[in-house]
């Protein structure tokens, strides 16, 4: 039922609240598994974006960047060893693409593997689910932002903390 409304709520915003002209970029699930923080953490604290875990642990998933859509992709590898509970923040790897209006993508704390290289793909898989930065366990951090200022409204009504997602799953619409 809840993935039903989550279609019919996906294509009522493709249509109505879309301007014409625009094309937006669906985004959905970095591999199967449960989404686990949206823009608040449990605690209470500003979040901003969204983290899938697969509850499987390190290395068991292959991430990819979810975009539907061929984008230039930007890897960034910050540490090449199996990092399943955080090495400092700062040290996550990252896939990033910058979008015309300044804002970026990115997916954080994923492993490297052969997959994890610069390039122009739709939905490629850049790793494997990891926990490399600053975090508590292996998952996969989904992030839009302007200069630091993350935006929320992208995800907004299209899913839910708890929700057991797939790589089929749409999690948002970037403009």
């Amino acid at each position: 039922m809840h993935k039903t409304m989550k279609m019919t709520l996906a294509a009522l915003a493709s249509v109505a609240l879309i301007p014409a002209g625009v094309t937006a970029h669906e985004v959905r699930a970095p591999h199967p598994g449960t989404v686990t923080a949206l823009t608040y953490y449990s605690s209470g604290a500003f979040h901003g974006a969204i983290d899938v875990a697969s509850g499987s642990g390190c290395g068991y998933w292959g991430v990819e960047t979810g975009v539907v859509g061929s984008v230039s992709w930007n890897v960034t590898i910050r540490t090449t060893g199996t990092v399943c509970y955080g090495n400092g923040s700062g040290n996550q790897n990252e896939a990033k693409h910058i979008w015309t209006n300044g804002y970026s993508y990115r997916v954080w704390h994923f492993l490297k593997t052969a997959n994890s290289y610069d390039r122009t793909c739709d939905r490629c898989q850049v790793g494997d689910e990891g926990g490399t930065g600053n975090v508590t366990g292996p998952h996969s951090h989904i992030q839009y932002d302007l200069n630091g200022s993350n935006d929320t409204s992208w995800y907004a009504n299209y899913t839910v903390k708890g929700e057991a997602v797939d790589r089929s799953e749409t999690l948002g619409y970037l403009d």
